[in-house]
């Protein structure tokens, strides 16, 4: 996290720091194991002066969806420890207000790295919050910010909203790429003979 000025979070991985911070989050994805870890790294990023942006909605449905669904059928909720998620709710995707702090947020940066979408993409009406970060990796990078995709799910994002061409640079490789900024040397890399 040394590197990380702004760590921005949404998906799956939200919800177990938002179980960390005593949000209620339904029966949203969430690794119990690693409750504890997220509440550390909270701590962490605020000890180093680090902003860990997390949602601050998710847009939800009683049941994962098989395909897809009508916005009438969802819920909208606001992860705070005073409402949360209500039981028998999953959340889906960012809410609104997530997708405009995110916004706002990532427009300051000279330099981005998105790993990952913002729910389940695939099925509408969960792609808005995806869509939203996608039009802000446009954004950013007409105002002069690299930015960076990686992972096979991102890029997948990028095609279906037909926004390839709008980023700075693309690798499929998604866990790779956390890798190599991360510091670690890459066995496909390092087999490169120097070259003079």
């Amino acid at each position: 996290m040394n590197q990380v000025q702004i760590l921005v979070l949404g998906g799956g991985l939200a919800y177990t720091f938002a179980k960390a911070q005593g949000v209620s989050i339904g029966t949203s994805l969430c690794e119990e194991e690693m409750v504890e870890t997220a509440k550390e790294l909270i701590k962490e990023a605020e000890a180093k002066g680090k902003k860990l942006v997390l949602p601050v909605d998710a847009v939800c449905s009683s049941q994962f969806p098989k395909g897809e669904m009508k916005l009438e059928d969802t819920k909208t909720f606001d992860l705070s420890p005073e409402n949360g998620i209500a039981d028998g709710w999953m959340g889906l995707d960012v809410g609104p207000k997530t997708s405009a702090l995110f916004n706002d947020v990532l427009m300051t940066a000279s330099r981005i790295v998105f790993n990952g979408p913002m729910g389940v993409f695939e099925v509408r009406p969960f792609d808005a919050g995806t869509k939203a970060m996608v039009d802000t990796l446009e954004a950013a990078t007409q105002k002069g910010a690299i930015t960076v995709v990686g992972g096979g799910d991102s890029v997948a994002a990028l095609e279906q909203f037909e926004k390839m061409d709008v980023v700075s640079y693309v690798s499929t490789g998604g866990g790779a790429t956390l890798e190599l900024l991360a510091g670690d040397i890459l066995p496909g890399v390092a087999a490169i003979p120097e070259l003079e």
